[in-house]
């Protein structure tokens, strides 16, 4: 048991653990003279993002934080109202009790956008206690996404407003459900509302290794590495077929080179075990490291994931995939340091480029402008940074 609970516990919240946790290990040393609690919220929302990454990194994280802590897993169906009153009332009384017993100085979260992050901004807000947001991934504020309909809207006026009870989200965006939580963003690149109070841009804490780990290309390893994402269930079947036949045209025309395919965390093994099992040239992972990968690979291709901006941050020249210009997604990089194919037959000249010594020295020069566009400091610090920052705002709260 923790002594002196109320004093210097800071209350980590592992939602969509596979992007917050990365985030919260980089920042952890920063925090040795406080108490650092990792809590599995198992949100009853979001937990089918979580699936098996806390087990898969059980070790990790009971060596950086203090404690780990789960609260009970709660059933939930968001298409019956009343099953979401009578579940928020428990789930709300099983936080409020946590958030009682351990009193924290700070609340740190990757998102405002869980059933959880919800109820505890709320509660935090009652008890004065700073709820941070840390910005995991892209998470697209300039994406103009398409408001809620009526009947949603209604929900959240009664019970939002009404009844007090946050459950129903107001835009389905991040950083935007509530002003008073404390945004922390990599650069002025992602601000939606520039008048917004509560944001400041510090970085991105989780680049800091990746930047020191990278190094130029010496010599060509003849490996591709291709990170899937759930096309199929974010677009339709359609739309994976057409990029599942983009990947069979790499791999089918470049015969001297080996292509690893890296699965999508929320995505099955076997799903691409069954495309592209019996192709002697693919390897197919995914609890694999991702950066022990860009290590031995020349090129990453995708579909605009993050991993692509993890990649070129190591080094790796990018190809994104968009067969037709099908998927439409918010296209951070637009062609600044990736090479943009819609023409499935343009492939395997894009991977040439890609492995070309001109090419390169030109990626490892856009490369430098971008980075420091969109993640404003590429010095290493992010996670100090950070760490003041979250120092001043508990600092404050007290006063």
């Amino acid at each position: 048991m923790i002594k002196n609970m109320s004093e210097n516990l800071i209350l980590f919240l592992a939602t969509y653990s596979y992007l917050s946790c990365p985030q919260f290990f980089s920042i952890l040393p920063y925090f040795e003279r406080h108490k650092r609690i990792l809590l599995n919220v198992n949100d009853p929302v979001s937990s089918k993002f979580d699936k098996n990454y806390i087990k898969k990194n059980q070790k990790k994280i009971l060596t950086r934080f203090d404690k780990y802590h789960e609260l009970k897993k709660i059933n939930f169906n968001a298409k019956r109202l009343w099953n979401v009153l009578k579940i928020h009332y428990k789930y709300k009384k099983t936080i409020s009790n946590y958030l009682n017993k351990y009193h924290p100085e700070a609340v740190i979260s990757c998102s405002d956008l869980a059933l959880s992050d919800r109820i505890i901004f709320s509660l935090c807000r009652k008890k004065s206690i700073p709820f941070v947001i840390l910005q995991p991934s892209f998470l697209d504020f300039v994406i103009p996404i398409k408001e809620y309909g009526i009947l949603h809207k209604i929900k959240y006026l009664v019970v939002n407003q009404i009844l007090r009870i946050p459950v129903f989200r107001k835009r389905p965006i991040y950083g935007n459900e509530n002003q008073n939580t404390y945004l922390l963003l990599w650069s002025k690149y992602f601000v939606e509302n520039p008048k917004r109070k509560n944001t400041y841009f510090v970085g991105n804490p989780a680049f800091d290794s990746i930047f020191k780990r990278f190094s130029s290309r010496d010599k060509v390893k003849k490996n591709i590495l291709i990170c899937t994402q759930d096309i199929d269930k974010a677009f339709g079947k359609k739309e994976f077929k057409m990029v599942k036949e983009m990947y069979k045209k790499a791999i089918v025309s470049k015969h001297n080179l080996t292509f690893i395919i890296k699965v999508h965390p929320r995505e099955p093994k076997k799903k691409y075990e069954k495309i592209f099992g019996k192709f002697p040239n693919v390897r197919i992972v995914k609890d694999s490291s991702l950066f022990e990968l860009f290590e031995i690979c020349d090129v990453q291709i995708s579909t605009n994931s993050f991993t692509s901006f993890q990649a070129a941050a190591m080094g790796l020249p990018i190809i994104i995939l968009n067969p037709k210009n099908i998927l439409n997604m918010f296209d951070h990089f637009r062609e600044e340091i990736d090479i943009k194919v819609t023409n499935i037959e343009d492939i395997p000249e894009a991977i040439d480029l890609c492995l070309s010594d001109d090419y390169y020295k030109l990626f490892l020069r856009k490369r430098k402008k971008y980075f420091k566009k969109v993640l404003s400091y590429t010095d290493g610090r992010s996670s100090q940074r950070v760490a003041d920052k979250i120092k001043e705002l508990i600092l404050k709260s007290k006063k």
